[in-house]
């Protein structure tokens, strides 16, 4: 599971993700949600204490103890269909959190260029986004 995958379970397509090593472990997406294209942004931290969607769900997958580690076999299992259902939308919400801030491509540039002069990755994220 990612932030990629919790924004689609809130109804967007992903056109493009990229994670970035940068200071505070930045991530950037250009997405269609409502039938808008726009970026957003995000960051998962510089450890893993720091990391969002980590601290919402670690390992978590939406599946029983018992079947935990075995997706087959949860196949007809109550108690993971409804934990199923409850993860979903815990993942829905968690990624429609991430959708209410939309930026133009260039509003988004400008944002990811505020750290060039002393993050060594900013311009790869800069790169990106004009690509993107």
């Amino acid at each position: 599971m990612s932030y990629y995958q919790a924004m689609e379970a809130a109804g967007a397509n992903v056109l493009a993700f990229q994670s970035f090593g940068s200071y505070q472990g930045d991530w950037w997406a250009k997405v269609e949600f409502n039938d808008i294209t726009f970026f957003v942004s995000g960051s998962y931290g510089s450890c893993s204490g720091c990391d969002a969607f980590e601290g919402e769900f670690g390992w978590e997958n939406g599946r029983c103890s018992d079947h935990e580690y075995d997706e087959a076999g949860s196949v007809g299992c109550p108690e993971c269909a409804e934990r199923g259902i409850t993860f979903q939308k815990r993942l829905s919400d968690f990624g429609l959190a991430y959708l209410t801030n939309p930026w133009t491509q260039e509003e988004a540039i400008k944002e990811a260029s505020r750290n060039l002069d002393w993050d060594s990755d900013a311009q790869e994220m800069v790169d990106w986004l004009k690509a993107a």
